[in-house]
């Protein structure tokens, strides 16, 4: 049979329009590229591998005038911050990741450098969840933990040079809370065993690496919460809330030195529920922030924990701080209806900080004058008591680390779940570093 042209003409016009159907079809099936560079299979399954996600990458102008800007670690979970440090230009930040996508390789502990510029400069990622990092000779110390809560539960500790190069350095007994340097050429790693013991264990440095040392293990019947270590006299001074809900709540003191038995030391004045929610040590002892049958009270105690007192403020609250700037300690309680900061002398004279009134204290730094950045629910604020007053759009934010960076320049490190001042978080909250200028 002869075709005949226009038979040939309508056959070329149905070809063109069947090949536009099949690639609208085609077209409809390719899965959206979801944002970070990850795929999303269609109906059929099929998937699209899409460019590599930019980790190294620079800081953003900040949305805000205030921020001049910010670097985000992005991850579809929640992130978490446990220890930054900054130093030759270079913030390093210990933290958790939940989920192994955006910048992360894997789920667990990382450490993340960033530029003094904002840029991101490289990942170093642990095998486990992070638990304690802290500054050493050489570099840092960080610890992972496995099997938490059970019999098995162990960390491992890791070297971490400048460079964010690791090398295995150790396993220790239960799960390490703090890692602090000892002295020349010794670190002392303090760990958790179970509720009611803590284990002390020093390293010293040899050579590029770190030797085991003596230990001191304290062991209590009553549960065991570490609030912080120190150095006195060649002695170490452990620092902890000792409990059995809900009958008993003291602070406690451990002396010792490394191998030798602890002894305790308890808050004396006849206080069967007295909870202790931060200690640190000041010119004449230790002073602790506590909950007195659920009113704020200061206690202090001397270096030979003879003498203690007591000094009761009259409110109710539900959580307290404190934190120390020049000889000065900073007092915050919060409650329902917000916060109250004292300023503390040596003297133990005492002053409420008007400039933080109703907000959470996050970090004050030395500026002209001591500069308070402070959180509410929705709201970051940095005030000084004079000239300086920001106010930023920050939706729960938690404050890990608050770093002077140039005369009228401040790094905060965070996480957030968003809010107008910052970029949108890619899970429910990111961890994010802004620079801020006053």
């Amino acid at each position: 049979m002869r075709i005949t042209k226009r038979q040939i003409a309508v056959i070329t016009v149905l070809n063109i329009v069947i090949a536009g159907l099949i690639a609208a079809v085609l077209l409809l099936r390719t899965p959206r590229l979801a944002e970070g560079g990850r795929t999303e299979p269609d109906d059929g399954g099929t998937v699209v591998v899409a460019p590599p996600h930019e980790k190294l990458r620079d800081a953003q102008k900040g949305k805000v005038k205030e921020i001049s800007y910010e670097t985000r670690l992005m991850g579809s979970g929640d992130e978490s911050v446990i220890f930054t440090f900054n130093g030759g230009g270079v913030t390093y930040i210990f933290g958790n990741a939940v989920v192994p996508d955006y910048d992360f390789d894997s789920s667990g502990g990382f450490l993340c450098r960033i530029g003094s510029n904002g840029k991101i400069l490289g990942f170093t990622y642990f095998d486990g969840k992070l638990c304690a990092a802290g500054v050493v000779e050489g570099g840092f110390c960080a610890a992972t933990v496995t099997g938490a809560g059970t019999d098995d539960e162990k960390s491992m500790l890791y070297s971490v040079g400048d460079d964010g190069v690791t090398v295995g350095l150790s396993i220790v007994e239960g799960t390490v809370v703090d890692v602090m340097p000892a002295g020349s050429k010794k670190m002392a790693v303090i760990a958790r065993i179970g509720e009611g013991t803590l284990k002390l264990t020093e390293f010293t440095r040899v050579g590029g690496g770190w030797a085991l040392g003596s230990s001191t293990r304290i062991s209590n019947a009553l549960k065991l919460q570490y609030f912080d270590c120190y150095i006195l006299n060649d002695e170490y001074i452990i620092s902890a809330r000792a409990f059995s809900n809900p009958r008993y709540d003291k602070i406690v003191f451990y002396t010792f030195k490394a191998g030798g038995d602890a002894v305790p030391h308890y808050y004396d004045l006849d206080e069967s529920m007295l909870r202790p929610y931060a200690v640190l040590p000041y010119d004449n002892g230790y002073m602790a922030v506590c909950d007195k049958n659920g009113e704020a009270a200061i206690v202090t105690v001397d270096y030979g924990f003879k003498s203690f007192r007591r000094d009761m403020l009259g409110f109710k609250f539900s959580g307290a701080s404190l934190t120390e700037l020049n000889g000065k300690y900073y007092a915050c309680f919060v409650g329902a209806d917000g916060g109250v900061t004292y300023e503390i002398d040596k003297q133990l004279n005492r002053k409420t900080v008007s400039a933080i009134g109703g907000t959470r204290l996050g970090g004050v730094v030395n500026m002209d004058n001591p500069l308070y950045v402070c959180t509410t629910e929705n709201t970051v604020t940095i005030k000084d008591g004079g000239d300086i007053s920001v106010a930023l759009d920050i939706k729960d934010c938690v404050i890990n680390r608050v770093i002077k960076t140039g005369y009228n320049e401040i790094l905060i490190v965070m996480t957030a779940t968003g809010g107008s001042a910052l970029s949108k978080p890619t899970g429910s909250a990111d961890v994010y570093v802004i620079s801020v200028k006053l």
